[in-house]
């Protein structure tokens, strides 16, 4: 019997439901947001979440479940220890660290996206335009990061040179949300420079983990270098807290310029093409952005 759906199908049909279930979910969690029933959103938040993380479960791994389990268990069971069989056999490989490893790494990136996306939407409750964009800039940014994960999956997890490329773009958009949602969460809350530091210093931590994961650079070594980024970004975001109003996106950017210097850095490191010229082009680039960040802003809004 022919299947239903072949893989490119179902890539296109489980990716097209998991984001339309993503942009519904933003929009249903402006709305309650305008209304500020926080309390009502916060519990939507988590309930939409909850579907992202199973659909994953569920969907995303057609390709790594064993096939043939019914056919194979009713040769020697039947009735409930035949459901019971079929259940194990069917999550077996989550038992199996290798594919439990490469899922977590999976969840990193559309979990940082989506709960950034979150607060951006709960620190500005009532800007339509601003939250739409938001909203639509995620939903994408979702979109592309679970074609290509669905991509990973599908050729049992090995690597697509086409994937990392496309995935790279995705994580400095993350990057830059989950900057600017501690920023504003820390400016809103008045948490403090040492919250803000410490929260930092975790996303950071999880973004390059996430990046040399899927590279394949994970090492003793490659592990000291994700604490010491993390650490230069706690400290990068505590001396533009020191200094900065409540422009938390502007703050985001110079955060993200820190970051992706210092990722491209270890990157070129890890790939044994790390050169002169390289360190001067990322450092240009980073202090042009910063300068034109600095140049354009208004440091006399700053709130005390």
């Amino acid at each position: 019997m022919q299947d239903l759906f072949n893989q490119q199908k179902q890539k296109i049909l489980s990716t097209l439901i998991v984001t339309i279930g993503a942009f519904v979910g933003f929009e249903a969690l402006s709305y309650v947001v305008s209304l500020y029933q926080l309390k009502s959103a916060l519990y939507l938040s988590f309930y939409i979440y909850i579907f992202h993380v199973l659909w994953l479960m569920f969907v995303f791994d057609l390709h790594l479940k064993k096939r043939g389990i019914l056919a194979e268990l009713r040769l020697n069971h039947e009735g409930m220890s035949l459901i019971w069989q079929a259940l194990k056999a069917r999550f077996a490989y989550m038992f199996n660290w290798h594919h439990y490893r490469h899922f977590q790494n999976h969840l990193v990136l559309p979990g940082l996206l989506y709960w950034s996306c979150v607060i951006l939407i709960f620190l500005s409750p009532f800007n339509y335009i601003l939250k739409q964009v938001i909203i639509l800039a995620t939903t994408l940014s979702m979109n592309i990061g679970y074609w290509f994960m669905k991509e990973h999956v599908s050729s049992q997890l090995e690597a697509q040179l086409t994937s990392l490329k496309f995935l790279a773009l995705v994580k400095l958009f993350a990057a830059f949300m989950v900057y600017a949602a501690v920023m504003g969460v820390t400016i809103h809350f008045g948490y403090g420079s040492w919250f803000l530091g410490s929260a930092t210093a975790v996303v950071t931590f999880l973004l390059v983990y996430q990046a040399l994961f899927q590279h394949n650079f994970i090492s003793v070594s490659s592990f000291l270098w994700i604490v010491i980024i993390s650490l230069i970004l706690a400290g990068v975001s505590m001396l533009v807290y020191r200094f900065w109003n409540t422009q938390y996106f502007a703050a985001g950017l110079v955060m993200l310029a820190v970051y992706n210097t210092l990722w491209g850095l270890l990157h070129h490191h890890l790939e044994q093409t790390l050169t002169k010229k390289i360190v001067f082009e990322y450092l240009a680039m980073t202090a042009l952005v910063i300068s034109l960040l600095l140049g354009s802003h208004n440091f006399n809004q700053r709130i005390v």
